[in-house]
């Protein structure tokens, strides 16, 4: 097996590797062009030093590198169906563990679907320590028509506190473009990641601080089900545990059967 750089193919290729590369995985990751260039923007994935992993010259996974500051993350690494099972994860993580220390990164994290044993525990062999749980929300709050002002995603990073997951922070929130829009209800701000999917996946999602515990995010919540009828509200797995349950949870919604592990590696030890 050798790595070679992701940015050596075109974006519509690395689109079709990552589906290729999470077939039959926990959740479902299209071939959307439009989308991986997407997450690739507001996640600040760098495809000079994501690598692509190949036999026989062939393409068979990748691993997307990500970087901000002294910081690196691995914000996706997966094996086609036909190559899994062989040990290859460790060979294709460790030379970019390698080149970040070099680079005088500090860090390197990344997320695991907690479910996923095999990935954990490769995580964990190589040095990767558990640092919180992360869980998501699907529900479908009774619609109360109300109107909303379409506003940019920054309004709403500009509310979002230091110390969120990679794709909770500002940084990520502040780059999202469309399809994502973000729309806003008095002191509530929700981000959504395309309103034309039959869920709406809210992205982020923020009452001002001096706002909180007024009913003004629940408000939000039904606006949204009234503007999209039908349509349930999901929250992916990048909530730290305890920060949101009360909220989510008290607005009738329910945790989805996958969690996720937020890991870190200490590149200074």
């Amino acid at each position: 097996m050798e790595l070679t750089p992701a940015s050596e193919l075109s974006l519509r290729a690395l689109s079709t590797v990552f589906a290729r590369s999470f077939e039959g995985y926990f959740v479902n990751l299209p071939d959307v062009p439009a989308l991986f260039d997407a997450r690739v923007r507001s996640e600040h994935i760098s495809l000079e030093e994501s690598r692509i992993a190949r036999v026989d010259g062939e393409p068979v996974g990748l691993v997307l590198m990500a970087r901000r500051g002294r910081v690196s993350r691995v914000a996706g690494m997966g094996l086609m169906p036909a190559y899994r099972n062989r040990k290859l994860g460790g060979a294709m993580l460790r030379p970019l563990m390698d080149e970040a220390r070099a680079r005088g990164d500090s860090r390197m994290m990344l997320e695991v679907i907690e479910q996923n044993t095999a990935g954990v525990k490769l995580y964990e062999r190589l040095g990767f320590q558990r640092v919180r749980r992360l869980v998501g929300f699907v529900g479908t709050p009774a619609a109360e028509p109300a109107t909303l002002e379409e506003v940019e995603p920054r309004e709403c990073a500009l509310l979002l506190p230091d110390g969120l997951p990679w794709q909770l922070a500002p940084a990520t929130v502040a780059g999202l473009a469309l399809p994502a829009r973000a729309f806003k209800l008095g002191p509530a701000v929700a981000v959504i990641a395309d309103v034309s999917a039959p869920t709406l996946a809210l992205r982020s999602f923020v009452v001002e601080p001096e706002a909180r515990g007024k009913g003004h995010g629940r408000r939000l919540l039904r606006a949204l089900a009234a503007a999209w009828p039908g349509k349930p509200l999901a929250v992916g797995a990048v909530v730290p545990e305890g920060l949101c349950d009360r909220f989510f949870l008290g607005a009738g919604f329910s945790y989805p059967a996958l969690s996720q592990l937020e890991m870190s590696h200490d590149l200074a030890s």
